[in-house]
């Protein structure tokens, strides 16, 4: 192999690696949990359901990319990078990126003149949390997910493999309020990485 394929093959590796481990835990969920703060109050078998569908969506996307790699005509681009990038990243922390728009809007907003860059970034789409929506809901592989429990908005996220991953579309639990206040800059991306428990 070589140059394109080179990078292709190295990604799809480093998701493989992931997605084992995602399968990994999702085999041992109830031993996982019990580590884990608040790994009580999860259910392990709903919980284990979760990371499979991520550990295969993972599986998938590697796949693409090393079929990719079969054409001598075909690299990665830069936003293709970007994108399988966040599918790593979110299988290596447990199937899940964290959406960090919520706390940027709110910087940008806030009016403070020390968020006079954050404000412009926002305004212009280019702030890193825009940036990485982008590159996370170009992969077609997440749903994001925007909860809220006994009225109180959970952090967003977005879940790799979730049932909805190509519709692009919020959930809202156990609230009337549907829908998330970042419509408006849906396909802009966050910076946080996360896991659940």
């Amino acid at each position: 192999m070589s140059g394109h394929s080179d990078t292709n093959e190295a990604m799809a590796a480093r998701i493989d690696r992931a997605a084992d481990q995602l399968d990994n835990d999702a085999a041992h969920a109830a031993e996982v949990l019990s580590t884990r703060a608040g790994g009580d109050t999860a259910d392990p078998q709903a919980w284990a359901a979760r990371k499979t569908q991520a550990a295969t969506a993972a599986r998938e996307y590697a796949a693409g990319l090393r079929e990719q790699a079969t054409s001598p005509d075909t690299r990665l681009t830069p936003d293709q990078l970007a994108q399988a990038d966040q599918v790593a990243t979110a299988a290596e922390c447990g199937g899940i990126l964290i959406d960090g728009r919520p706390p940027a809007q709110r910087a940008a907003e806030s009016g403070s003149v020390f968020t006079e860059s954050t404000r412009d970034a926002w305004e212009a789409g280019t702030h890193p949390t825009q940036e990485k929506a982008r590159n996370v809901e170009a992969t077609g592989q997440f749903s994001h997910v925007a909860e809220t429990i006994d009225g109180i908005e959970q952090v967003p996220f977005w879940q790799l493999g979730g049932q909805t991953a190509t519709s692009g579309h919020d959930r809202t639990a156990g609230d009337e309020q549907g829908g998330h206040r970042y419509e408006a800059f849906e396909g802009h991306r966050g910076d946080e990485n996360g896991d659940e428990f």
